[in-house]
């Protein structure tokens, strides 16, 4: 067989795939080459027919085929001649744009299989409706299955069901941008690999790590539950998986139109699916915001930064973010913040609250109606990609303060034991300092859960009341209480958080002063929990109770 010359693939102007292409027509048995460049763009699309599928299989995998993509923005698609062929006789608009005679730069001599379109698009429109029709007439059938299973409260059903429509979907994505389609794969491998091709579908998967989806998670406790014989009632992700099924269609509706475009004129190049759409809204900045997230980008590797809350107190402002990335913990959150302080001194202070976005996903049922105001286009400050999908949000959400009684009780409790300990043998405070501390961040989470259906990690002191300052601003007027303290009172609660082997140095004025802010902040929470009605008559009269004792009725607290 007589091979090409390097010289006729100097069209790609690039020495290295000169050398590449030059390699496989001496190694491999390949039929034909096409190429096309992208107007106004870097890209280039290489489509190689070869004669056997082996070979293309393998081919398509080799580690060179990603870094040619990478570093030359050289997209090369590996299919056997067999295959080619069977979808030319289909109309398949992907191998009718590429494989034209006027893309051709390399035929096998003497090949007896070879494909060179030249028809205009009158004789094709046909074959291209009709290819088409077959996408939206089979979606329809899937989509309709869906809709009467949903109707039919056929909870498991419907997510097997949108599986399948998810999985058709996204198949056909599959043929329409590499011309081809990977089977027996599954639904996470089949969303990475359409990754390279369409970027913006990062922005309708959750990860739950670096290979694998929510939505897949999804599915697999739906099978699970099925061979169990159980039924999953999370009828509100239901409308996630119905806007990531229509947002599938758009991309595969927009693409078809791109290619119809692109038919019918050669190079012409269109927008993109998904341009436009959703356009991230940029918050306004001032210069302590920017080096604010300058600073923080330093300690972590973020996928993104929401600014959702300022307050100014007196000559103080604080800075409000949610910081979504992996690895965000209580240590590295604590590490930034003094880092912040460091930097700016104490005439600005910053709240953090770190998650990552897997975490939040599975934790919606109890805190979507806390991220879901945060997480908007109008907050975000900083992103490492412009497709970072939301949540999955359920919808219709209602929320719940499911495990409220628990951590009132526990609040309570802690009240309760303080109350016992300062009454007790005469100034022995030994304990006290503990106990006071324990209170007051028990009382802080359980606060911030009735106002905002979020229950933090254990942060510092001083970030638990800026975050109940941020669930109702009318809680700082106990500010002054703190301020009064004859300590830091952050700094007095966050080290007693922790046995030290020394005398207690409460003093009487400490230990009033700490009476005061319990006191206070119980009438607060009672207020909120008690008597604005967040809890079933049961469990109220459960804490009466508990409550009506001589230790109460002693320091004149009134239920």
């Amino acid at each position: 067989m007589k091979t090409l010359k390097k010289s006729q693939f100097s069209v790609l102007a690039n020495e290295f795939m000169e050398n590449t292409l030059n390699q496989l027509v001496n190694n491999y048995s390949i039929v034909q080459i096409f190429y096309k460049q992208e107007k106004n763009s870097t890209k280039s699309h290489l489509l190689i027919s070869v004669s056997k599928n082996a070979d293309a299989i393998k081919l398509q995998s080799k580690k060179w085929v990603a870094e040619v993509r990478e570093q030359y923005q050289v997209y090369i698609y590996f299919i056997d001649y067999s295959r080619l062929d069977y979808q030319f006789s289909k109309g398949h608009p992907f191998i009718e744009y590429h494989c034209h005679q006027s893309s051709m730069i390399y035929q096998k001599e003497d090949s007896r299989s070879s494909l060179l379109i030249n028809r205009n698009w009158k004789k094709y429109h046909k074959k291209f409706n009709r290819y088409e029709d077959t996408f939206h007439h089979d979606h329809e059938i899937h989509q309709l299955q869906v809709e009467r299973l949903i109707a039919e409260n056929s909870y498991n059903s419907v997510f097997t069901s949108y599986e399948k429509l998810i999985e058709y979907d996204l198949e056909y994505l599959e043929e329409l941008f590499t011309g081809n389609r990977t089977f027996d794969i599954d639904l996470n491998k089949r969303i990475n690999k359409l990754l390279i091709y369409i970027p913006e579908l990062k922005q309708y998967f959750v990860k739950k790590n670096q290979y694998e989806y929510f939505i897949t998670e999804i599915f697999d406790e739906t099978k699970k539950s099925i061979e169990e014989d159980d039924i999953i009632y999370n009828s509100e992700m239901f409308d996630s998986l119905r806007i990531i099924s229509d947002s599938l269609y758009t991309f595969i509706t927009v693409r078809f139109y791109n290619l119809k475009y692109l038919i019918k004129n050669q190079y012409e190049k269109i927008c993109n699916a998904g341009e436009g759409l959703f356009p991230i809204e940029e918050s306004k900045k001032d210069e302590i915001l920017e080096k604010a997230i300058d600073r923080i980008l330093t300690f972590a590797e973020l996928e993104q930064i929401y600014f959702f809350h300022q307050t100014t107190y007196g000559d103080v402002k604080t800075y409000y973010f949610l910081l979504i990335g992996l690895n965000v913990n209580n240590e590295k959150i604590k590490a930034i913040t003094h880092s912040l302080m460091s930097l700016f001194g104490t005439q600005y202070r910053f709240l953090l609250v770190g998650h990552d976005r897997y975490w939040i996903q599975k934790n919606l049922r109890e805190f979507q109606s806390f991220f879901v105001f945060i997480m908007q286009g109008k907050n975000l400050v900083y992103s490492s990609d412009q497709y970072h999908p939301e949540p999955h949000w359920e919808t219709p959400h209602h929320p719940q303060h499911n495990d409220l009684y628990f951590y009132y009780k526990s609040t309570l409790g802690s009240s309760l034991q303080f109350y016992k300990l300062i009454d007790g043998e005469k100034e022995n405070y030994q304990g006290v300092d503990n106990i006071f501390a324990l209170f007051l961040l028990s009382f802080c989470r359980t606060y911030i859960y009735a106002k905002t259906y979020y229950l933090p990690n254990y942060m510092t002191t001083e970030a638990l009341w800026q975050l109940c300052i941020y669930a109702d601003m009318d809680i700082h007027k106990y500010h002054y209480l703190f301020d009064q303290f004859s300590t830091n009172i952050f700094s007095f609660t966050d080290y007693n958080m922790s046995v030290h082997h020394s005398i207690a140095k409460v003093n009487t004025e400490k230990a009033d002063q700490m009476k005061m802010i319990v006191d206070k902040l119980m009438d607060e929470l009672k207020e909120t929990v008690v008597d604005g009605k967040l809890l079933d008559d049961f469990k109220i009269n459960l804490i009466c109770d508990k409550t009506e004792s001589a230790i109460l009725s002693e320091n004149k607290i009134d239920l």
